[in-house]
């Protein structure tokens, strides 16, 4: 190739030539298309060099950017516009030219000075083209022995390559330089576009424009620590995107009765902003803040079909439309809609088969009840949810583990791809998250225990910390917040929360707050026991129940004597089986101890149930044999209530005793004689069986049921409460019951109707129409004021009615049982607590607690503590009074339990941020205008008590802080922080000075740069995806030819679990049912099959290329950085 030709190939770059040509030339003048700063950068040291040189820039085009890009534009219409206009616009191309990512190295920012420093002297002048010039022409005007050595004035190049570090140096371009012709005709082309062009740099006030956008609006701004910690907290705030609302929604509203509150307009619009960019929102607003409002309102400002799954209780009247959510969705337009029961997922699978095409929301209210994604019910509503928004409604989306929170987000997230975390695997870090918090569950329960149980603490503490006992308490402790933390901030672009003292703390909101009633704090109802009551009261907990108790609940637990002397040695699919089981034993045993605390008459029944279960047990084993576990009931514990269990038992019970044929697919049969221990089993029923008949026998001997001390309490109390009345003028005050059973209303209700007759309305079995129409006239005060009634005073239920109803007539709720979940209480009170429709100044709540007869109130107290110590321990986990990292004692306990539950909510992180932001805005509102000058990758210094280096990066809707802990370390280290961390070392005053970056900003900041962490999957939990995957590709290898028609699909499944991971746990057992190797029989392929068909059917053949196209792929970008300098510390080569 000719030497006049330069490509940027073997070693012949247009930059080397450039600067060759630079250390020769007097002068310079350049046609580009735009001004890249990258290009300036490669050509900085041959510039430097050269301090008696001058360059003229002439600038042909625009910039913009596109896909985080920097591109060249036309102008339209630009021989239309003004010189102002087009003055403008170059000062708007060049703060986007220069928030090019690729200059965000520390050469660029030595640079600029000198850059600055040139046009301050003149010796760098820059006009714009009157018209858009795509023409790229470098002319050198040569010095004096260059001339005379080509007998010419200078030299010139033209061709492909822009001013641009890829033009100077990239492939792919074609370029000639020129010197024996050409040069007087180049230069005059060239000043002919100059003196008709704008000037830009000649005249000082565009000059100082210049200067202005390089020190404010790039990122080499000079921004203040102070400014810089607003910044961060306006960039929080700024991610609840606020989208615009239509006005007729909320005229409707307000034809319809509604109070338009601030709070519920603008989760509304942060909702439309999360669903846009995940596909999902989680509306997680305490009770009583109106969360189906909320939702209706984002449906309707959504548009298009949709469906509600809910609890039974709260779908409504579909006839009337005037309860539940028929109401809601008639009231918002929404008339396309559909209302379905969280127990008819096997039917909304087949209306959306048939109708579902255009169906693209899906509301799911009671989410929280999906909690466990090994469940059919789950797979279910996953299914139900693949490509379509998911709106889902909970007041307790965190309920026992981190999994419950993540079975929540892989409804709408793919865990593969998500983009909540910086490195895409929610899997991989929930599955961390989950693994440490059961270990450091299990390290704060068990610390103090003897053998095995102690050395697996031990155990667990050595893996978290990496140190021996002994175990440090006060650490773990420290480390479930820490977790818990961590959680909170994985979760939050996705979640909408707020409690009611967010409400009266906000800035904004406070003021809309005066529309709810405050709560007194909790009465103590003591009901006396006899000595010898209530030394059966704690024998019952303790001794019987307890978690060493008598009780072995042997017919829960089968596997465990099956493979008793080989339960060491059991594979993943078998200590799944023994955990399941496990779960069941301890579900059963704990619910006998809290249907012993509800009431005696239900604990009487349960008994009662469980004798009659456990004799057609031992009658089946003696006839047959064998023993067969329901495999459902173990799912229920998950998606049911207590009840709805106990009753499945029952009726699995009967099946037994009358011989019904079972499905093999719901049931496991086990053989007794093939168990490691079978006497051990069969005398482990019948000691059950035994302690059972003695309970009963002690319950009727001590005429617990017969002359209940706690119901006749109950009578006396409800008595002086409906005797109330507070402040004249308010309504006569209506009381809740409230329990967790049936069973306590079957046994309490009988009571209340002969002590106050025709005055008590019971909310029992299926509620229908009638009970509706009675409750909401009379316990309902937004119910259309012509149809309320004062038919009754007294409303008796169970917690299913503490779910999405409104009881705020009544101004006092007893808690007959104890909620040992203090979500349960705040789910309670919210049904008299009801923004908007405040009745009572002050409402009131109840706890019932068992005394000794003749104990005085101090006494009292302390019994009741002992005894609720008991229950508590007894319970575990079930218990959800303290945080995993407290340890109570019976004084503290009790005082919990009698907490006011307002005092249980904590102002959240938003909040917080809120009010020190607004008022910021207020003192310094100049600041806070300012920050909208500032792009991202800005950068500031201050005197601190360490070396420290914190990056803010935004990704969606999240924002991630990561830190060097010591800048001055030899070796680097890169840590994540969540932002309340972060908070403290950047917080500051307004006249905090900017210091210049140190020697050491640089190093830590391209090493957060290149930081990519890495969570890897634990064992534990890979061992099921792994076992699914491969036995996929088992069937492709081994019976390709008998699986054809699914092959294509087989395909799909594999690429998903390898990418996108969006199939449940329930899922991945069907598809590893049959092990699919060379010696599968045909009933087995066939059975292998049907699972595929039903999953297929189910998905859909093309679900993961329709997840493809919702996957959003979002850049990370780093908005600030700022480095703590020790002020002891600085170094003299300070830049």
């Amino acid at each position: 190739m000719a030497n006049n030709f330069i490509t940027n190939a073997q070693q012949r770059s247009l930059r080397g030539r450039i600067h060759r040509l630079i250390e020769h030339s007097q002068e310079l003048k350049f046609l580009v298309g735009f001004f890249y700063f990258s290009g300036w950068s490669e050509l900085y040291e041959a510039l430097k060099a050269r301090s008696d040189l001058k360059l003229k820039i002439l600038v042909g085009l625009d910039v913009d950017l596109h896909l985080g890009r920097v591109l060249e534009i036309a102008y339209p219409n630009a021989d239309t516009r003004t010189q102002q206009e087009l003055v403008g616009r170059f000062f708007a191309s060049l703060r986007t030219a220069l928030q090019d990512e690729a200059l965000d190295t520390q050469e660029f920012y030595e640079q600029v000075s000198f850059f600055l420093d040139l046009l301050e002297n003149g010796r760098l002048q820059i006009r714009k083209t009157l018209d858009p010039n795509h023409a790229k022409l470098y002319l050198f005007r040569l010095d004096e022995d260059g001339q005379s050595l080509i007998n010419a004035p200078g030299r010139f190049i033209t061709g492909s390559s822009n001013l641009t570090r890829s033009g100077l140096l990239g492939q792919h371009e074609f370029n000639v330089e020129i010197s024996d012709y050409g040069w007087e005709e180049a230069e005059a082309y060239f000043d002919d576009l100059w003196n008709k062009a704008i000037p830009i740099s000649e005249l000082a006030e565009r000059r100082e424009q210049i200067v202005r956008i390089i020190r404010r609006q790039t990122q080499v701004a000079d921004i203040t620590p102070f400014e810089a910690y607003v910044l961060v907290l306006k960039t929080y705030l700024d991610l609840t995107e606020q989208k615009a609302l239509r006005p007729q929604i909320k005229r409707l509203m307000m034809e319809r009765g509604y109070k338009v509150y601030r709070y519920q307009e603008d989760a509304v619009q942060q909702a439309l902003s999360v669903l846009e960019e995940y596909g999902g929102v989680i509306l997680a607003d305490v009770v009583g803040l109106g969360k189906s409002v909320i939702a209706s309102w984002l449906a309707r400002e959504r548009n298009g079909r949709g469906l509600v799954i809910c609890p039974p209780a709260l779908i409504g009247d579909p006839r009337t439309k005037s309860t539940g959510w028929y109401r809601y969705l008639n009231d918002f337009g929404l008339f396309d809609w559909d209302v379905y029961s969280l127990g008819e997922l096997d039917k909304v699978q087949e209306y959306l088969e048939q109708y579902g095409d255009d169906m693209d929301t899906i509301i799911v209210d009671e989410a929280h009840r999906f909690r466990n994604e090994d469940t059919e019910a789950y797979e279910r509503l996953s299914q139900i949810c693949t490509n379509r928004s998911v709106i889902l409604l909970t007041a307790t989306p965190f309920n026992n583990a981190p999994q419950d929170i993540f079975s929540l987000l892989k409804l709408f997230i793919p865990p593969g791809k998500s983009t909540l975390t910086l490195d895409e695997k929610l899997a991989a870090r929930f599955s961390r998250y989950n693994n440490e918090f059961r270990k450091l569950s299990y390290i704060l329960r068990y610390h103090n225990a003897d053998g095995e149980k102690k050395a697996r603490a031990a155990r667990f503490y050595r893996e978290i910390f990496e140190v021996e006992s002994p175990i440090d308490v006060v650490r773990t402790k420290r480390r479930v917040k820490q977790l818990a933390d961590e959680i909170r901030a994985a979760i939050e672009p996705v979640i909408i929360r707020r409690n009611r003292l967010d409400l009266k703390r906000d800035p904004v909101y406070a003021q809309e707050v005066t529309a709810l009633s405050e709560v007194a704090d909790p009465i103590e109802l003591f009901y006396e026991l006899t000595p010898e009551q209530s030394s059966f009261y704690d024998r019952v907990i303790n001794e019987y129940f307890g978690e060493d108790g008598h009780f072995k609940g042997a017919i829960y637990q089968p596997y465990a004597y099956e493979k008793q002397r080989r339960l060491h040695q059991l594979d993943e699919e078998g200590n799944f089986t023994y955990q399941q089981q496990r779960n069941l034993y301890e579900f059963m045993r704990r619910l006998l101890v809290k249907r012993f605390e509800s009431s005696f008459g239900a604990f009487a029944d349960s008994v009662d149930n469980f004798i009659r279960i456990h004799s057609i047990v031992l009658d089946f084993i003696n006839r047959t044999g064998k023993y067969i576990l329901d495999r459902g009931l173990i799912e229920k514990i998950w998606d049911q209530d207590e009840e709805t269990i106990e009753n499945a038992l029952s009726e699995f019970a009967e099946n037994l005793r009358e011989r019904r044929t079972l499905d093999p697919r719901h049931y496991q049969v086990y053989v007794i004689e093939e168990f490691d221990e079978p006497e051990q089993f069969l005398n482990d029923i019948k000691s059950d069986f035994e302690l059972l008949k003695h309970i009963a026998e002690q319950v009727k001997a001590l005429g617990l049921v017969a002359k209940d001390p706690k119901s006749k309490r109950l009578i006396e109390a409800v008595r002086k409460i409906l005797e109330i009345q507070d402040n004249t003028g308010e309504p006569r005050r209506k009381v809740v019951i409230f329990t967790e059973y049936q069973d306590t209303i079957k046994h309490i209700a009988p009571l209340l109707q002969d002590a106050f007759p025709g005055r008590v309305l019971v909310a029992k079995g299926s509620l229908s129409k009638r009970f509706f129409d009675d409750l909401l006239s009379n316990f309902d005060a937004g119910h259309p004021g012509k149809r309320q009634r004062d038919d009754f005073d007294i409303l008796v239920a169970t917690d299913k009615l503490s779910e999405g109803v409104n009881l705020n007539r009544a101004g006092a709720v007893i808690n007959y049982d104890i909620p040992w979940n203090p979500t349960r209480v705040i789910q309670r009170l919210g049904r008299i607590n009801r923004i908007g429709h405040k009745v009572f100044e002050t409402l009131y709540i109840y706890n019932f607690f068992p005394t000794e007869q003749g104990a005085e109130i101090v006494k009292s107290r302390e019994i009741a503590a002992q005894k609720m110590f008991l229950i508590h321990n007894t319970l575990g986990e079930d218990a959800k009074i303290f945080a995993p990292e407290e340890t109570p004692s019976p004084a503290e306990l009790f005082k919990r339990i009698s907490r006011n539950p307002e005092e249980e909510e904590e102002e959240s992180l938003l909040t917080t941020i809120r009010k020190e932001f607004y008022a910021i805005k207020e003192q310094y509102p100049d600041v806070v205008e300012g920050l909208a000058d500032f792009p991202a990758r800005v950068k500031t210094a201050r005197l601190a008590d360490q070396n420290q280096m914190l990056v803010f990066r935004r990704k969606g809707l999240q924002l991630f802080i990561q830190t060097v802990p010591d800048t001055e370390a030899e070796r680097l280290d890169v840590r994540p922080l969540i932002f309340e961390e972060a908070l403290p070392y950047i917080r500051c005053l307004p006249e905090t000075p900017r210091e210049p970056l140190s020697l050491r900003f640089w190093p830590a900041y391209e090493k957060i740069r290149a930081f990519r962490e890495q969570v890897p999957m634990p064992h534990s939990e890979q061992s099921l995806h792994v076992k699914a995957e491969n036995n996929l590709r088992s069937a492709l290898a081994n019976h390709a030819a008998e699986l054809e028609e699914y092959l294509p699909f087989i395909q799909t499944l594999l690429r998903d679990l390898k990418d996108y991971q969006t199939l449940p746990k329930y899922t991945l057992r069907r598809l590893t049912v049959v092990e699919m190797n060379e010696r599968v029989s045909k009933k087995e392929l066939a059975r292998f099959r049907a699972e595929l068909e039903t999953l297929r059917r189910s998905l859909g053949e093309d679900y993961l290329e329709r997840i493809e196209k919702r996957v959003k792929d979002f850049r990370s970008e780093i908005i600030i950085a700022i480095e703590n300098i020790k002020d002891t510390a600085i170094p003299s080569g300070m830049l």
